[in-house]
């Protein structure tokens, strides 16, 4: 399995949740007003589909490499997603809320997991299985510019309060007219980046359950991991 879908995965679970808490509340009210709305928001939305494009920078490679990929995705409460990367290879990532599957046609593996040991951080977890509070477990700041304002843009700066090595900070872009979020950036413990742009949003469409659930084709290699809890906050 390629490495970049395993060290994203941990990432983009917090970066599609973050999407549905933002949507919906009003600019201009306080913070603790805009958090209240957010965790509101966040509460009521049943499902989401988007397609995306993904940028990855590892700052070890000093911004000379980036790892570019796209293709649409798909969540639902109760801890459902389904992560179909279309380029440049096709890859998926699926889950029922129990299980995770990373699935590689090219290769013709599948590697399942529980949803509890297969992810990179206990915050990953909490925002997956819809049990996250951005107020106790993160540090919103405002940080909109006035050449962002004149954009028409709304920036703001999430930061983790328990040190997490996948997740450390991430900064949401929005349209501050229809407060659709258009672009995010998560920056792991070591500074890496991952942005990721969002186009075609739609919430509660009533996604069917069989986007949630994987059975593997005939000839598929089924690889287990090893178990590793999750960090102790």
């Amino acid at each position: 399995m390629q490495i970049r879908v395993l060290v994203f995965m941990g990432k983009v679970i917090l970066v599609l949740w973050g999407i549905l808490l933002f949507c919906g509340f009003s600019y201009g009210n306080s913070l603790e007003s805009t958090i209240a709305n957010i965790q509101q928001s966040y509460d009521m939305i049943k499902d989401f589909k988007a397609h995306f494009v993904q940028e990855s920078m590892v700052k070890s490679w000093n911004g000379a490499q980036v790892q570019k990929a796209q293709g649409v995705v798909y969540f639902k409460k109760e801890g459902k997603m389904y992560w179909n990367y279309q380029q440049p290879t096709p890859q998926q990532i699926i889950s029922d809320g129990k299980e995770l599957w990373f699935y590689e046609p090219e290769d013709k593996q599948v590697t399942v997991s529980e949803v509890s040991t297969g992810l990179q951080s206990q915050i990953s977890a909490d925002l997956l299985n819809g049990k996250a509070n951005l107020k106790r477990d993160f540090k919103v700041t405002l940080i909109t510019s006035q050449a962002e304002k004149d954009k028409d843009n709304l920036i703001l700066e999430l930061t983790t309060r328990v040190p997490q090595s996948n997740i450390n900070r991430v900064i949401l872009r929005l349209d501050k007219k229809s407060f659709q979020i258009h672009q995010t950036e998560v920056y792991d413990l070591f500074d890496n980046l991952t942005r990721i742009r969002f186009s075609r949003i739609e919430i509660n469409t009533n996604l069917p359950e069989s986007l949630f659930t994987f059975t593997p084709p005939p000839g598929v290699e089924i690889l287990t991991p090893p178990t590793i809890p999750l960090p102790i906050q």
